[in-house]
């Protein structure tokens, strides 16, 4: 699972988790998923040569700290589990949300099926507050989790600022 996380993936918002139709970035040109942090959302595009170099400064990173590289498996497993508690809420609460969520995962969804997709979970978020609560929590764990991967990258090279910078904080 690391290793598809670590291809360090541009996808378009429409196939980004559920979780993230919530606050789209209208700046971003893509996200960025890293394990076990909040998708980050590219404000300025990456020439080929900066993802090469975050790709080689995040892997050092993780292979210099074992207990950075485990907390980060830990936290993207929990996301999947969120998210797949998630969707049966949204199921449970609109069956109709169904083949949209499931569209998801393989193309680029419509507008209509983004708009459903938001929908659905805004119903299922207010039918069960907890659904809530987890994700704060799960994004907060997440979050330091980014900012000690972000520490740990600079220490090794400084130079990777710069790259840093045209991603969302």
């Amino acid at each position: 699972m690391r290793l598809l996380l670590l291809a360090l993936l541009l996808l378009p918002a429409p196939l980004c988790s559920a979780q993230i139709l919530i606050q789209p970035n209208p700046r971003a040109t893509s996200y960025k998923f890293f394990a076990g942090q909040p998708p980050r959302a590219v404000i300025s595009p990456l020439t080929n040569e900066e993802k090469t170099k975050l790709q080689q400064v995040y892997t050092a990173a993780l292979q210099s700290s074992s207990s950075l590289d485990a907390e980060g498996d830990a936290l993207a497993a929990k996301m999947t589990a969120y998210q797949t508690a998630l969707k049966a809420a949204m199921v449970k609460t609109d069956p109709a949300v169904a083949p949209a969520l499931a569209k998801m995962s393989g193309s680029p969804l419509t507008q209509a099926e983004s708009h459903e997709i938001r929908q659905a979970q805004s119903r299922a978020m207010q039918a069960d507050p907890d659904l809530q609560s987890q994700w704060d929590d799960l994004t907060e764990k997440m979050t330091a989790h980014q900012r000690a991967v972000d520490a740990a990258m600079l220490k090794l090279d400084p130079a990777v600022a710069s790259i840093l910078a045209k991603l969302s904080p």
